[in-house]
């Protein structure tokens, strides 16, 4: 079954079940307790609601790049984790393509910042 990420308004990315699992629930794991708020947010639809997506459309500037650094930062280390490690080594490209592909996807909100 195919998951999804909602960016923007007509604009999203769709994944397998499983690389949409290992993106979202490592970049889940890295906010911090007094970000949850934006955590919510996004989650709720997956969370809440049992959807199978998530949703950034509406939360603001600071939440969606707090979402996309937390993102990147678990796309540099999904190749020495442990979710990384239960799956097919040949498949771990396959995910770090896709996590790129969300992430090239983002840079073109206007609400991205890149961070220095």
């Amino acid at each position: 079954m195919g998951m999804y990420v909602s960016i923007g308004e007509g604009t999203g990315w769709s994944a397998s079940g499983g690389v949409f699992d290992c993106i979202v629930e490592a970049t889940r794991g890295l906010f911090k307790e007094d970000e949850q708020c934006c955590l919510e947010s996004i989650y709720a639809p997956l969370d809440e609601q049992g959807q199978s997506f998530i949703v950034l459309d509406y939360v603001d500037e600071v939440c969606f790049n707090l979402f996309y650094a937390y993102c990147k930062m678990a796309m540099d280390e999904f190749p020495f984790s442990q979710r990384a490690a239960l799956i097919a080594e040949a498949r771990v490209p396959g995910v770090l393509f896709g996590w790129s592909e969300l992430l090239k996807i983002m840079q073109a909100d206007p609400r991205y910042r890149e961070s220095s």
